[in-house]
């Protein structure tokens, strides 16, 4: 490789690393994804931390690099989102070296410069999440896919099935993943051999490689059994919807960042806004992914073998996600399905370099890298930029801030106290009454059945929504809140304003059209409800002292008057 390729890819990982540090300390802190990681890897007691990872969601190995990271590093929130940083800055030159090798030096510059500039990415680096770590793992199996098929070493095939094994032990989905593209590999190493007696000895031959992989998956079935048998609380926030899917995509090649937790079920929710045509969304958003989506057709249509049967493979595998939010197991978030995106830059970058008139060719590039990263640089919602607005250190901080005295009585939505110990490691001092995700059914619809509740809430309560105010919950809150506090105490109510966000009115018209109610999640009509049920429920003995915002968190203290 000559000097200058290596200073160009030195530049191009140095613009990514500034583009990942750029912003890194988020104001509000860890937020509940974040901060449950770090509740594992900060365990102390070995039993504990064991207990922790093999009841999780996710399979086990992201949390031993973290709780690696913690040995190593200090526990500040910076040095816990740089964990996520390394991972994103080595699979730049990974990058490069599967567009070199597929294509050539300009094809693994671009590649680099695609995976450098990707908000997608950028987002994620900056999060303490697996995200990174499995972009990186993902990038190496295809990196290793390739060398498998080109060099045909015995080196390569074990460091593909390696790979394979890390990217099944650091998220469930990625086991899909690596099912299709291992049988894409054994097509494809098939594929070239004429006589069953060849091809009976190819296989005897990879089989040393890939019964270690099946031991990793034996020793993981536990765990995979667990999470397959597990009872679904994905549907009781987001459900499936076709928009889902081009999101996914202008996620990963826009710089304006959807469906990172939950996209709107509409596209045209975001191209018209305030019904006039949102031309920064076209501009920047779905622009940049019509570039992409010419350059991945451009190269299906170059009819390269390599890459179509790695396209065939994600395809399927993104099917498979589909399937499964369809079934109501997982919410079609982009970051689920982040396995396929290494495969998808490599597509848009080998069919962007593959129109024979430069004058195309330049102007899609350059236009596709000036958009995202004058986006990047100017828009103040960029990927660097964003904040973490559920953060938990947002929580303490409005608390702190608060007249809110020693022992006076607040009211904690959606979340329990322990999410905030991070940054309250004394929850005492405050009489805190946590009404979350696991003990609202009871709260509000008085139902000890936490699984009813969460399947079939949205049939047995409707009436519930309909009606205002509650008695349940006015009696709970009369019992817990009203009753225990004599005239000049203070009671602080917090919620979370993106679940929290329906009015009396609302809820009450969702709940009376059919189409609506069935379209909106419960956890919006839940956590709506509670907090418009609270607020009248005091009305009349308190007043407010003072409302208080950070973040999506809203404090409002109350001082009872009677």
């Amino acid at each position: 490789m000559k000097n200058n390729t290596f200073f160009k890819l030195f530049i191009i990982i140095i613009l990514a690393l500034i583009l990942r540090l750029w912003f890194i300390d988020k104001p509000e802190g860890l937020w509940n994804d974040e901060y449950f990681g770090w509740l594992i890897a900060s365990q102390k007691d070995w039993n504990k931390f064991f207990e922790y990872v093999f009841n999780n969601c996710h399979t086990p190995f992201y949390y031993f690099y973290l709780k690696a990271w913690l040995l190593i590093f200090p526990d500040t929130d910076v040095s816990l989102r740089l964990s996520s940083v390394l991972p994103s800055i080595l699979s730049i030159p990974v990058m490069f070296v599967i567009g070199k090798k597929i294509r050539d030096i300009n094809t693994g510059l671009l590649a680099a410069i695609l995976t450098a500039i990707s908000s997608f990415n950028i987002y994620f680096a900056q999060e303490m999440r697996l995200y990174s770590l499995l972009f990186l793992f993902s990038a190496l199996v295809i990196l290793f896919f390739i060398k498998s098929l080109q060099e045909k070493s015995r080196f390569s095939i074990f460091m593909y099935f390696f790979f394979n094994a890390l990217l099944c032990a650091t998220h469930t989905l990625g086991i899909i993943f690596s099912f299709f593209n291992i049988a894409a590999l054994i097509y494809c190493l098939f594929g070239e051999k004429e006589s069953f007696k060849d091809k009976l000895k190819a296989l005897l031959r990879l089989s040393k490689y890939i019964i270690p992989f099946i031991i990793v998956l034996i020793l993981l079935c536990p765990l995979l059994v667990s999470i397959a048998t597990s009872k679904s609380l994905y549907q009781f926030w987001s459900d499936f919807s076709i928009a889902k899917i081009f999101f996914t995509f202008m996620d990963y090649f826009s710089p304006i960042q959807t469906n990172i937790s939950t996209s709107p079920d509409s596209i045209s929710a975001y191209m018209y806004f305030n019904s006039k045509i949102n031309y920064q969304f076209i501009i920047f958003g779905v622009l940049p992914l019509i570039i992409a989506i010419i350059g991945i057709i451009k190269c299906i249509s170059n009819k390269n073998k390599l890459i179509n049967v790695l396209l065939i493979t994600s395809g399927l595998f993104y099917l498979t996600l589909i399937c499964f939010s369809l079934m109501g197991k997982m919410v079609l978030s982009t970051k689920y399905s982040i396995e396929m995106y290494p495969v998808l830059i490599i597509a848009a970058t080998v069919g962007l370099l593959s129109f024979k008139r430069d004058s195309i060719k330049n102007i899609l590039i350059i236009l596709f890298i000036g958009l995202n990263l004058t986006y990047i640089i100017e828009s103040p919602t960029s990927a660097p930029k964003q904040t973490r607005p559920e953060g938990h250190r947002a929580v303490v901080e409005l608390i702190k801030n608060s007249r809110l005295k020693p022992h006076e009585k607040v009211i904690l939505t959606y979340y329990n106290t322990d999410k905030f110990e991070r940054y309250m490691p004394d929850t005492s001092i405050y009489d805190f009454h946590s009404i979350d995700k696991f003990n609202f059914n009871y709260v509000m619809f008085n139902n000890d059945n936490y699984y009813q509740t969460i399947h079939y809430g949205k049939v047995l309560y409707k009436s519930f929504f309909k009606t205002f105010p509650n008695d349940v919950l006015q009696k709970y809150s009369y019992d817990h809140f009203k009753t225990p506090l004599k005239k000049g105490d203070r009671l602080g109510l917090i919620y979370l304003n993106n679940v929290a966000f329906l009015s009396v009115e609302e809820v009450k018209n969702i709940a009376q059209d059919e189409k609506r109610y069935n379209k909106t999640p419960f956890i919006f009509l839940v956590f709506s409800s509670l907090k418009n049920n609270i607020m009248y429920s005091v009305k009349n003995e308190f007043k407010i002292d003072s409302i208080t915002q950070s973040g999506d968190w809203t404090l409002i203290v109350y001082e009872k008057i009677i």
